[in-house]
């Protein structure tokens, strides 16, 4: 149940879909974070697109 909410707070900092990481936390619990933190990059890049450059401050 923990993981559930974790996830689901993870992804809507996100921007991801929370049901769908919500569910997910609570079916496979904490081995989802992997796989949530792979999905945020993909779709960070998928975002940018290619050749952008990002600015960390």
């Amino acid at each position: 149940m923990v993981s559930s909410v974790a996830m689901g707070n993870m992804a809507f900092r996100a921007g991801l879909g929370v049901k769908r990481w919500a569910m997910l936390g609570l079916i496979i619990g904490p081995v989802a974070y992997p796989l949530f933190s792979t999905h945020k990059r993909f779709a960070l890049k998928r975002a940018q697109g290619k050749q952008s450059v990002a600015i960390k401050v």
